[in-house]
């Protein structure tokens, strides 16, 4: 993907516009899940549909056990997707028992990487939620708080990436992982547009597209090698960012 969207479209899926209070955007929630179903074609949304929720304890232990062994074997494969029989042999369970949660393997990925990608139009819509920062400094200050806070759900689900990098090259999968990067872009040119409430539609749509687009794979680069260097990365991103928005802000100096 890498589309260009309007800030103040798509509101059914959550997006809001400018300084509109971010309360709507759930897309771990009813309102997100719906926008995903509606993205995809009638085919592959029933097929990714989860055959049933687990209700008890002991039937959430056993998504826990499918989602683990998932999760074990896509480190272990890189790119590649495990079969369905080999999450069931890894989690100690049978196929039928896999098939009572989880349609098929894209299924259980799905739900492996929705764990990660809802986690991050929270920690964003928080810097939308302060007072909008008056100079340069103030911003800066604001830049790094936001990538503390993404680069935490980062290295806590650093063994998530070759799930997500799976999912992107899925063709049935690729849409919903498309789905959150239009809201995370939305939500960014939201915040630019907090700062600046001048800031064209167009303008903020593009730089939010480049500030995901940039730090996601730079990022990515920084966690196949050591936390050096990714602490090395992250302070590049972050000077990039400031380079790229800082002229579009009218901050002082």
């Amino acid at each position: 993907m890498r589309l260009i969207i309007r800030v103040c479209q798509h509101t059914e899926s959550g997006m809001y516009c400018g300084q509109q209070a971010p309360t709507m955007l759930r897309p771990g929630g009813e309102r997100g899940h719906q926008a995903v179903k509606r993205s995809l074609d009638r085919k592959t949304r029933i097929a990714l549909e989860p055959r049933k929720q687990p209700r008890q304890q002991r039937s959430s232990k056993v998504v826990d056990r499918i989602l683990d062994a998932a999760l074990v074997l896509t480190r272990e494969q890189g790119t590649k997707t495990p079969t369905t029989l080999a999450i069931a042999q890894r989690a100690g369970l049978s196929v039928g028992s896999i098939y009572q949660y989880f349609p098929n393997k894209e299924a259980i990925l799905l739900d492996l990487a929705r764990r990660w990608l809802s986690s991050f139009p929270e920690v964003i819509a928080r810097r939308i939620k302060v007072a909008p920062p008056t100079n340069r400094e103030e911003f800066r200050r604001e830049v790094r708080k936001l990538f503390i806070d993404t680069s935490r759900i980062y290295l806590e689900n650093a063994t998530l990436m070759p799930v997500i990098e799976a999912i992107s090259g899925n063709a049935d999968l690729r849409p919903i992982q498309d789905e959150y990067d239009e809201q995370i872009i939305a939500l960014y040119a939201a915040w630019l547009q907090h700062v600046n409430p001048a800031l064209e539609d167009k303008i903020a749509s593009r730089l939010g597209v480049l500030m995901m687009d940039v730090g996601h794979a730079c990022r990515l680069v920084g966690l196949k090698r050591d936390r050096k260097t990714y602490d090395l990365i992250e302070d590049d991103v972050e000077r990039m960012w400031l380079a790229l928005v800082s002229p579009y802000l009218n901050l002082e100096s």
